[in-house]
């Protein structure tokens, strides 16, 4: 009765040593690389939508809308 799958689960839950220091270690090493791998991913992103933004002319509409919310903030600042 035991599925391919059910046996790739037990080996992993097998495999989970008892070692504080190594359950530690491969916490870590998969903290990072959760993290390397978030942040390279954002950065694709971010990219390739900046890539696409700059193709249409959104950009000085955006642009008109960031000096308005600029202008009202300085305005702020000199009120106070």
């Amino acid at each position: 009765m035991n599925s391919p799958n059910q046996k790739v689960i037990e080996k992993y839950y097998i495999e989970v040593s008892q070692s504080a220091r190594k359950r530690f270690l491969i916490g870590l090493l998969g903290g990072i690389g959760w993290g390397v791998g978030l942040t390279i991913g954002t950065a694709a992103i971010l990219a390739a939508l900046g890539f696409f933004t700059s193709k249409i002319n959104f950009v000085p509409i955006f642009g008109q809308f960031l000096a308005e919310v600029i202008k009202s903030a300085q305005g702020n600042l000199n009120v106070r």
